[in-house]
């Protein structure tokens, strides 16, 4: 509060001269919000109703004295920040524990001959009650601040999450392409003979059962491919035990065209073990550290393309001889934003998402560092083997 004279005053005490004189001590001061009450119920009705920045408490008073009403203020949530000056004519140290361990802030004694320590005391205690509201009072507004950063972190924590998965996306997308453009080839070729097999009277039952069981195959292997992409994208809600090797060829197979497409051997090697998580995420990160792979193979002209995929122990590495990354490169490739790629071949946040999903909702760890001929993707994890 910044004017201390319009803070609203409780008096309590037994003694209507008291009270008059007490009174008067403050309103001459210029505090002019002032209620005196004979008793302690008498205050528990006026705090009831009312906004009570301070209370001058008198200890000697019959039915509830000034101590045991103290404790009850005090007990109340909603009363405990009021400050309470207990006024006594027994200042010795045993009176005065009792009443600070009652709860009172402070005391005056009585008989009450002058104004200077009343006034003091009262003064003292409105400041600190007003120094401690407008610390309060900016503890909330940080709290509200705070709560908005964390609002808007998730919210960006979100959208980074989205970006990745588009970008995986479009990965995807251009993997089913050239998963289907063979089988897609295959059925066009076998359509278009369809017509020289019949005016060659080829066709009976034997040759359509054969026709439509190898076209049938085709048709299954595209349609795995689009049950890997849907299965690929689908929300995890819950962690379950999954086998690491078969969550990465799953990868690999997905991935098995563009790769050769480019030329790009992949192996995968190693003895299973299971992982607890989240599938779907786990596969995500795989694809992403393959992806930068191979557009470092493909970007830095490499002759004989190759990734390598080990398990061993709760660990997986994924090692690449595309040359490396500088040294001073490597220990920002996880930053938010940050690529190596040209503008507009990269989101900056591919990486950043992996770690994120491997340590913080797997609890393991995500690094990476040079090796002799590329970069080794180390994931380490909390496993079964």
């Amino acid at each position: 509060m910044d004017n201390l004279h319009e803070s609203k005053i409780l008096v309590v005490d037994d003694n209507e001269d008291n009270l008059e004189l007490i009174e008067d001590f403050l309103d001459d001061e210029g505090y002019g919000n002032i209620i005196c009450v004979l008793c302690a119920r008498e205050a528990y009705e006026v705090l009831s109703h009312n906004k009570i920045d301070l209370i001058i408490l008198d200890i000697m008073m019959p039915d509830i004295d000034g101590l045991k009403a103290c404790e009850y203020i005090k007990s109340h949530p909603e009363y405990e920040d009021i400050p309470i000056i207990i006024a006594t004519a027994k200042a010795d140290l045993n009176t005065l524990k009792a009443g600070f361990e009652a709860g009172a802030n402070d005391y005056v004694r009585k008989p009450i001959t002058n104004d200077v320590e009343l006034l003091a005391r009262v003064k003292n205690a409105l400041t600190i009650k007003s120094q401690l509201n407008y610390i309060k009072t900016l503890n909330e507004s940080l709290d509200e601040k705070i709560k908005d950063e964390i609002e808007k972190n998730h919210k960006k924590d979100l959208l980074m999450q989205e970006q990745t998965k588009l970008a995986a996306m479009g990965e995807m997308v251009g993997s089913i392409a050239h998963q289907w453009r063979q089988p897609l080839n295959a059925l066009s070729i076998n359509i278009q003979n369809l017509e020289d097999d019949y005016q060659e009277n080829l066709i009976d039952k034997e040759f359509i059962d054969n026709f439509m069981d190898k076209n049938k195959k085709i048709i299954d292997f595209m349609s795995d491919t689009i049950d890997d992409f849907r299965n690929f994208f689908r929300i995890d809600k819950e962690k379950i035990d999954f086998s690491a090797l078969e969550s990465i060829n799953s990868v690999v197979n997905i991935q098995s065209a563009v790769l050769r497409n480019y030329d790009i051997n992949i192996e995968v090697i190693g003895e299973d073990f299971n992982i607890n998580g989240f599938k779907n995420e786990f596969s995500q990160v795989i694809m992403n550290i393959i992806n930068n792979a191979k557009d470092a193979l493909l970007e830095n002209e490499i002759k004989n393309k190759k990734i390598v995929i080990k398990l061993d122990k709760c660990k997986i590495t994924i090692v690449d001889n595309a040359g490396g990354i500088d040294d001073e490169t490597i220990h920002r490739i996880f930053e938010p934003y940050f690529t190596t790629k040209e503008q507009g071949k990269g989101t900056g946040m591919g990486l950043c998402m992996s770690r994120m999903i491997i340590e913080d909702n797997m609890n393991g760890t995500l690094r990476a560092k040079n090796i002799d001929d590329g970069v080794a993707f180390e994931i380490l994890l909390d496993c079964k083997v």
